[in-house]
């Protein structure tokens, strides 16, 4: 069994067994083993559960955010996106996609070592296998420019940076998926309109924490 696999199902068993909440697992969840975490959970502030997020579950994420990153350095990519495609069934099912993504920023503030990783899951999150975008795509964008928005107002430079990676990333994915299916000679006229709008707001936000100058 892949590193990955048994790494997130030993932290969604044990999550949900101290919790002892009814929430449904992943399909993969069926097979729960015990094996321990390789490394140790990035450690959330207090002020995380003052916002909402469950310091077990944030304790899951970084762990597994850890492990992801690892398994990067090890060239391990087909474990590296199983585990990313096994979170986000995780999330998915219980409802935790806002509170991933808000867990995901708050991560790229504090823990900059694992600032690519982050931003490969976070691309990696919003695309199925075969390129087409997944279910949590839309939420994603949305909360990922709210997050920027944010990180404009609080002129916080280096997060914006990283959320604006993201961002460009997923819209190079959705740019590749919509030339494979229509081509490029029939690119899909919404998706440019999205991705012009998208990069708008991009900069507006930037302009208005003074991370861009007004000439374009």
């Amino acid at each position: 069994m892949e590193m990955t696999s048994s790494v997130m199902r030993f932290a969604l068993a044990t999550y949900f067994m101290k919790r002892g909440y009814g929430f449904h697992h992943p399909s993969q969840s069926s097979e729960l083993s015990w094996t321990s975490p390789t490394f140790e959970p990035i450690r959330i502030e207090c002020d995380d559960v003052e916002n909402g997020l469950n310091q077990e579950f944030s304790n899951l994420v970084s762990t597994h955010v850890s492990n992801l990153r690892q398994l990067l350095v090890e060239q391990r990519l087909h474990d590296w996106s199983r585990g990313v495609v096994e979170l986000r069934e995780y999330v998915i099912s219980n409802k935790l996609v806002t509170s991933l993504v808000t867990l995901l920023v708050k991560l790229l503030k504090r823990h900059e070592p694992n600032a690519v990783c982050i931003v490969q899951i976070i691309e990696h999150m919003c695309f199925e296998t075969k390129g087409e975008p997944s279910q949590v795509f839309d939420q994603f964008v949305e909360l990922l420019l709210k997050a920027l928005s944010q990180c404009c107002e609080n002129k916080d430079a280096r997060v914006a940076i990283w959320l604006l990676r993201a961002i460009h990333g997923v819209l190079h994915g959705l740019r590749q998926y919509h030339e494979q299916q229509y081509g490029i000679a029939r690119q899909n006229q919404r998706h440019w309109q999205d991705q012009n709008m998208i990069t708008d707001m991009i900069y507006d936000c930037l302009v208005e924490s003074n991370l861009a100058t007004k000439d374009k």
